[in-house]
């Protein structure tokens, strides 16, 4: 009796804790919101972008929450070894959107402060970014080596964490010896690939909401797919469209700030979505049927390129549902 309690306990400690991740992302994108519109409303005007509002009254705002969005992005655990990695460069790459500005906007709606001479905050800022991934990554691999829990991960798994590990070296590559070049397209490039990340977690919701029957703990799968299938193809849609008209429509000075703010309030409706989904469990594992789901937790035998052949060969011989999940 005592151990079940204590076992439900655990749980609804977990539950909670993935509710508090999930929902806090919303608050977070609420709060950005809100600090650009108080922005936009004090000096009468709109900046050309989102993050041009690192030059305004909303700076504070501005950083916190893309640092918050990117801690939770981290500490949120996917529902599979390639979600997980997404997530993760997801929420790297947003402290970068948020320490490296764009250059200073033509269109300055109210005053500039301070942080207007920003060369130097990025000098510390970015050497406090790589410090810290140098200390998470030692720290790490020091806890998972001296208590032999070191995890293998699935094939999309790896492939994402060395596209991280990739994306991680030649930016801090960028940052030392190409600096000029560092401080004027790092926060695009990072802006850009955040939100392909984000779509990526989208579609890999979607395919193993597909597989979800109904249960008492998430009754309408179907209803959930169609949403999250039409949350990924606006996410596309706005990609495509706004940048299609920039190139045809000449003189568009807020397509980015169009670009920027649709596809967050995409991200929020996501998350929205999410928390309700599965407000009942912590793990979207616990939902889909265990064949599908021991495939889902299949590990690679070897870490790199080794074996690589082999597994996919062994992944053409499984169904599709199966071949997908075990990738994942």
């Amino acid at each position: 009796m005592a151990g079940q309690i204590a076992e439900q306990q655990d749980r609804d400690l977990t539950l909670d804790t993935y509710r508090y991740l999930r929902g806090g992302m919303v608050v977070m994108v609420v709060m950005l919101a809100a600090g650009v519109i108080g922005a936009a409303i004090s000096s009468h005007c709109w900046q050309g972008s989102i993050s041009a509002y690192y030059y305004t009254s909303a700076h504070s705002v501005f950083i916190a929450s893309l640092c918050a969005l990117g801690v939770q992005m981290i500490v949120y655990r996917g529902s599979s070894d390639t979600e997980d990695a997404l997530l993760n460069l997801a929420g790297m790459l947003a402290f970068i959107v948020a320490f490296v500005p764009t250059g200073m906007p033509e269109r300055q709606c109210g005053e500039a402060g301070p942080w207007a001479k920003w060369e130097a905050a990025i000098t510390n800022n970015v050497w406090a970014i790589i410090i810290a991934l140098v200390f998470a990554r030692l720290a790490s691999w020091l806890l998972y080596r001296s208590t032999d829990t070191g995890r293998r991960r699935s094939l999309g798994g790896d492939v994402t964490v060395w596209t991280l590990r990739f994306v991680v070296a030649s930016g801090i590559i960028g940052f030392v010896f190409l600096r000029d070049l560092f401080d004027a397209q790092a926060h695009n490039a990072a802006a850009i690939m955040m939100f392909l990340a984000i779509i990526a977690t989208v579609c890999i919701t979607a395919f193993l909401v597909h597989q979800q029957p109904a249960t008492s703990r998430a009754p309408h799968p179907n209803r959930y797919l169609r949403l999250y299938q039409i949350i990924a193809g606006l996410m596309f849609i706005t990609l495509v469209l706004v940048i299609g008209v920039r190139l045809l429509v000449r003189g568009w000075s807020d397509w980015v700030l169009v670009l920027e703010a649709l596809l967050i309030v995409e991200f929020a409706a996501y998350w929205t979505l999410q928390t309700i989904e599965l407000w009942k469990t912590p793990n979207r594992v616990d939902l889909i049927p265990e064949r599908l789901r021991s495939q889902l937790a299949h590990k690679r035998e070897l870490p790199g390129p080794a074996g690589l052949v082999k597994e996919v060969r062994q992944l053409r011989q499984l169904p599709s549902d199966e071949r997908l999940c075990r990738a994942l």
